[in-house]
């Protein structure tokens, strides 16, 4: 009888702890740029890469994550599937139209979004880790890009709005 009730008090303990380790963060909402807890962006051609948009708004699913910014030709939508698998997005660039592969995956209670491109017969990698601190009121964004002038890293703070 004590080793079930030290059983039942341990898993008591303990599954709650093993769960919440599970859980994976929902993005979902409009999130505002916080650029005195941010890095400035890059300066020079092709800094930023879109990361550090004024505005953000992100919808979340069990299956795909779909980051909606403000670009320079309008509203720019990418979506991730969440599975690992790669996803193919178009982006707006200099010349038009740009077709860009992407995988997610979890990585803890972080996102990793690893992002390929070709530019000017380059090809450019972004590596991007998304998580929430503050309670969830806070999103971090920190990008690291593999570019032809060398690797350049930032760090980008949302505020959920």
């Amino acid at each position: 009888m004590k080793r079930v009730l030290l059983l039942a008090m341990t898993t008591a303990v303990i599954l709650p702890f093993h769960v919440r380790a599970q859980t994976k963060p929902d993005f979902s909402g409009t999130w505002t740029l916080d650029t005195a807890k941010s890095d400035p962006p890059p300066q020079g051609r092709g800094g930023g890469g879109g990361a550090g948009a004024g505005s953000v708004t992100i919808k979340q699913t069990g299956a795909d994550l779909a980051v909606t910014s403000e670009g320079r030709q309008g509203p720019q939508t990418m979506t991730y599937k969440l599975d690992g698998s790669e996803s193919t997005n178009q982006v707006m660039g200099r010349g038009g139209a740009q077709t860009v592969k992407s995988t997610a995956k979890w990585d803890g209670s972080s996102l990793v979004i690893e992002t390929t491109r070709d530019f000017n017969g380059m090809s450019i990698t972004t590596k991007e880790v998304r998580r929430l601190d503050n309670a969830g009121k806070e999103m971090i964004v920190e990008t690291t890009a593999q570019t032809p002038n060398g690797e350049q890293k930032r760090k980008v703070v949302y505020t959920k709005s």
